[in-house]
């Protein structure tokens, strides 16, 4: 589950944006938890008692105090905590380098905006490594040299870029809770392909950089497309 707060001093603003935000992190099937503050200092008081937070949207501009500072106070104490700034003005997004923001959101915000803020968020904090209990003891692998998952009763093959093959006791529903988000895709009951090997999908077949062929049933095709395309969009983002 992801942690994320909002800090923002207009609570019109934050009524809005809470109904934006928990859409578009529905939409991309995220587990999370939101926390509204209305200035820095409530947020930091927050931290300081133990509360974690794996994202930050924070207005840039507060009164009298900047939420650069804020920023700036955070990456001093060696917070890794990454930080979505909203502003009215963009100017300020120079003067806030320094502060090592993951994006930039003006105001208002819209929402297609605000999703690609969060693919960028997602993609950074996606995990990298597969562990498994096998047949042959515990597994462990980068992600991205997991072709896919072929799934015999209850026992899961694992396709590996290199060839190989590992296995191991479960379902792919299971399997699917311990992967990334957004990096998996289920075409056919028996299968579950990550989406960084899809070279070509074809009306009944997918085809992948090893050259495996999947199939793909015909009630899934579109719904296939359609994330291998945004999976696509989204790795082409620079961050």
């Amino acid at each position: 589950m992801y942690e994320i707060a909002v800090c923002d001093d207009d609570n019109v603003f934050l009524s809005s944006f809470k109904g934006m935000l928990e859409d578009a992190l529905n939409a991309r099937k995220v587990s999370f938890h939101l926390s509204f503050f209305n200035d820095p200092s409530a947020l930091l008081q927050a931290m300081d008692n133990g509360s974690i937070f794996h994202l930050l949207f924070l207005d840039i501009y507060y009164d009298s105090e900047k939420g650069i500072q804020f920023a700036r106070l955070l990456r001093e104490r060696n917070d890794k905590t990454d930080i979505i700034f909203m502003t009215a003005l963009s100017s300020y997004a120079a003067e806030s380098y320094d502060a090592a923001p993951l994006h930039y959101l003006i105001k208002p915000i819209q929402p297609d905006k605000l999703d690609t803020a969060l693919a960028r968020f997602l993609k950074k904090n996606v995990p990298q490594n597969l562990h498994l209990i096998t047949a042959r003891g515990h597994f462990r692998t980068p992600i991205r040299d997991v072709l896919y998952f072929e799934i015999y009763g209850h026992n899961i093959v694992i396709h590996l870029a290199d060839g190989g093959k590992e296995s191991c006791i479960g379902t792919l529903k299971e399997l699917e809770g311990l992967l990334p988000k957004h990096t998996f895709v289920r075409p056919h009951r028996s299968y579950l392909i990550n989406l960084e090997h899809i070279t070509k999908i074809m009306r009944y077949q997918i085809q992948l950089s090893s050259g495996d062929l999947v199939p793909v049933s015909k009630n899934l095709y579109h719904s296939v497309l359609n994330d291998f395309i945004q999976y696509a969009n989204e790795s082409s983002i620079s961050l």
